[in-house]
């Protein structure tokens, strides 16, 4: 009975000793007028990582934020703490609202779900992601919202990951600490000039403590460069290096053995081929046409493959079973040099830190890597030699187990070729387009299954061509053919297409299409280019009888004439060629924008070149 009145007297005081701190921690906050950009302030954050030998761990959040609008109680009354259910458990501490006179609100128990996300629902066998939700109740603002709670993981694999000191609110004090055994090594990185950085020793563990104070808000703006290459993130991993990584899960799928009737299947499919490359191609297609892809995530899953005779009977499985398939299927074909590969996270590939450290989260996609081609396998609308990425660091399971900077073959993106037949003012525009890459992956993804009709309609809005009539088309030359670039045709009609306006004729040429976001008068963060913009156009406009022989008519449009901005040692351009020949005129435009980030105090420099190369002046051909 004693036991009990003191481990009730214990609890008691360790209670009055939290509500004591809490009291402490939300007095005196600034609000609005201090943070205009803000929707809640990170008033204390405290994330504790506890690591054992065998790489198991819990991972401990506490925080308390401050709400400033209403843009902040729709962010943050709703709390999704994702985990994962195959080897991670979470655990709430207290969680509770205070309102402005300093009041807690408690959260009733039937505001605390526990459930599936969405694409554990979509794809059950492959993924096993859960969320808890906590309704906080009552946000308004001016309250403060807390929030605790504990994941503890047995996965049991080197732990890695970033952890982000800046963000679109302000950190007005934020600590990262990860507690280890010393007989491990963990590599680290960050922002010396803004991060305070501790080490100390408990008994046989290290502590690495990272702490931040009055962080920056991050202003939300497009086009920004993620947090990871312009804010604050500690970055740490106790892989040594992406060798180790790739080593330890790309091995996994190498050497997969298939049985007696996926051996005959892959010879019966390439015994009339001519060359290795023939054999790919061929593979390819069978498994784009008879197998189906399902989600999963690849940073979590473990990359031991299911047995193919049952991937092979489903006719489905994730990026990990088909990877392992196709390359299967290729070695019992004669082809030894197909490995495994992963792509890494896109928006990360311009910062060193990516190359330094090895972080599973880092990992996007799995695929198979073939002299110096990436091929997803099981998606009919993936084209061939395409896996997503136009440039990427990447991981090849090879038997050297490279990190390698990967560059896609793929140059132009989009051909446009267009022909012009006047008729007094109107015009008949025949386009022909081939896609490559990703507008390639685009269009299949979007029109392949869609009933005719359907199409036709949604193509229509596509364009964005309000001025003009879509006379015929869209026809989809070769969808079936998923080893060629997409060639889609169409006709379009302007009525009024001519102007004329003494002594002058002049036309607008249908404009390339390529989204950049240059409206802000001035930025706050640099400006990143995340993809790629590579477009090539020609255009011949045949005039007519009347037009083509009046006198003295000539082309005004510059023969050529070209606009450049470098960055790096890349350079963005766009150059269009003009003549006219007897009764055409005929003109080549070439853009072309890398990906890249464009420093802020260059951000005026650059948007001149996006709007000139936008400007519709440039996209209209003059006559005298």
């Amino acid at each position: 009975m004693i036991k009990r009145i003191l481990a009730f007297l214990f609890l008691v005081c360790c209670l009055n000793i939290f509500a004591d701190r809490i009291d402490d921690i939300i007095q005196d906050i600034a609000g609005i007028d201090k943070y205009p950009d803000a929707s809640a302030i990170n008033v204390l954050t405290e994330i504790e990582l506890n690591i054992a030998e065998d790489f198991s761990y819990d991972y401990h959040v506490f925080y308390v934020k401050k709400i400033l609008n209403y843009k902040g109680t729709r962010r943050y009354s709703d709390v999704k703490i994702s985990y994962n259910g195959d080897y991670e458990k979470i655990e709430l501490g207290n969680c509770f609202t205070i309102d402005t006179e300093g009041n807690r609100i408690e959260i009733p128990a039937n505001q605390i779900y526990d459930m599936n996300d969405t694409e554990s629902i979509q794809s059950p066998d492959y993924i096993n992601n859960r969320e808890k939700i906590i309704n906080f109740p009552q946000i308004e603002p001016g309250y403060f919202v807390v929030l605790d709670y504990t994941i503890t993981s047995h996965r049991c694999e080197p732990v890695s990951g970033v952890e982000h000191l800046r963000e679109s609110n302000p950190y007005l004090h934020k600590t990262f600490s990860i507690k280890f055994p010393k007989k491990l090594k963990l590599n680290s990185f960050c922002d010396d000039d803004h991060v305070e950085f501790t080490k100390s020793k408990v008994g046989s563990f290290r502590i690495y403590s990272w702490h931040v104070s009055e962080s920056p808000v991050y202003k939300e703006e497009n086009n920004s460069p993620s947090l990871l290459l312009a804010g604050t993130p500690i970055v740490f991993s106790f892989y040594k290096n992406w060798q180790e990584l790739a080593e330890q899960k790309l091995a996994k799928l190498r050497n997969v053995e298939g049985n007696a009737e996926i051996s005959e299947v892959a010879k019966k499919l390439t015994e009339n081929c001519q060359n290795e490359t023939e054999k790919v191609v061929e593979i390819y297609k069978f498994m784009a046409e008879n197998f189906n892809e399902k989600e999963a995530y690849t940073s979590q899953i473990d990359f031991t493959p299911e047995p193919m005779m049952e991937v092979w009977q489903k006719k489905f499985g994730s990026e990990r079973e088909l990877t392992a398939l196709f390359i299967a299927m290729l070695n019992e074909a004669g082809i030894d040099d197909a490995y495994p590969a992963v792509i890494l996270s896109p928006n990360d590939r311009f910062g060193k830190i990516q190359k330094k450290f090895a972080v599973a989260d880092f990992m996007d996609n799995i695929c198979t890597y073939w002299q110096g081609n990436l091929y997803c396998a099981g998606n009919s609308y993936m084209p061939f030699a395409y896996a997503g990425a136009e440039e990427a660091n990447i991981l090849i399971g090879n038997n050297k187990y490279e990190f390698t900077y990967y560059q896609s073959p793929v140059q132009a993106q989009k051909i446009q070729s267009y022909k012009y037949n006047m008729n007094e003012n109107d015009a008949a525009v025949d386009v022909e387009i081939l896609y490559s890459g990703k507008y390639n992956q685009q269009m299949r993804d979007s029109f392949l299954d869609w009933p005719e009709a359907q199409r036709k309609i949604w193509f229509i809005r596509y364009l964005g061509e309000k001025s003009a009539t879509l006379l015929a088309g869209p026809i989809f030359h070769n969808y079936d053919k998923i080893d060629e670039d997409l060639k889609v045709s169409y006709t379009l009609q302007y009525e009024d297409f001519l102007v004329e306006q003494q002594p002058y004729e002049y036309f607008k040429l249908i404009s390339p299409d390529f989204r950049l976001d240059v409206t802000l008068d001035k930025r706050d963060n640099d400006y990143q280019v995340s993809n790629k913009i590579f477009i090539k156009q020609h255009f011949i406009i045949e005039l007519d009888d009347q037009l083509a022989t009046a006198d003295k008519m000539q082309l005004l449009n510059k023969a050529q004439d070209i606009i450049e901005f470098k960055i790096g040692d890349k350079m963005a351009y766009s150059k269009l060629a003009a003549d006219m020949k007897d009764t055409k005129i005929i003109l080549t435009k070439d853009i072309y924008i890398p990906e890249c980030v464009i420093p802020n105090e260059r951000y005026q420099e650059f948007k001149k070149f996006v709007l000139e190369i936008q400007n519709p002046i440039n996209n209209m051909v003059f006559m005298e």
